[in-house]
């Protein structure tokens, strides 16, 4: 099961927009943590919020591109990615790029969990990881 939920959360980097594909494959109970690079954001949970969340583009207005660098098959459900994140700000226009990690829950081909981290060493050690 692990090998496919990475294949699934490859597929998704492949998706237009962000977190797209996984726009009809999240669980009732769905949560969207982005505490870990934006702390005053609050966590995202239940399938309604976050379809409104997917819809207007995020805390970045949908500015965003995510390019996978590495897959990490976690455990039985988790996979952890490391993405390479660009984007241009809405008002200044200033390109900007950030390297940083999605950690995706996916039970049963839903999505139940997905927490995004701004330092990459936060999250391998998270998912119980060492590089």
């Amino acid at each position: 099961m692990s090998q496919e939920n990475v294949e699934l959360v490859r597929s998704g980097y492949a998706a237009p927009e962000p977190l797209s594909m996984f726009a009809e494959r999240i669980a009732p109970d769905v949560e969207l943590d982005f505490t870990a690079v934006y702390p005053d954001r609050p966590v995202f949970r239940g399938t309604d919020a976050v379809r409104r969340f997917i819809e207007t583009g995020g805390p970045w207005g949908g500015a965003i591109h995510f390019e996978p660098e590495r897959f990490f098959d976690v455990d039985d459900e988790r996979v952890l990615v490391f993405v390479r994140a660009t984007a241009v700000g809405q008002a200044s226009g200033v390109a900007t790029e950030a390297r940083a990690a999605h950690e995706f829950t996916i039970r049963n081909g839903l999505l139940v969990r997905f927490k995004a981290y701004r330092d990459r060493s936060e999250a391998l050690e998270a998912v119980g990881l060492r590089e």
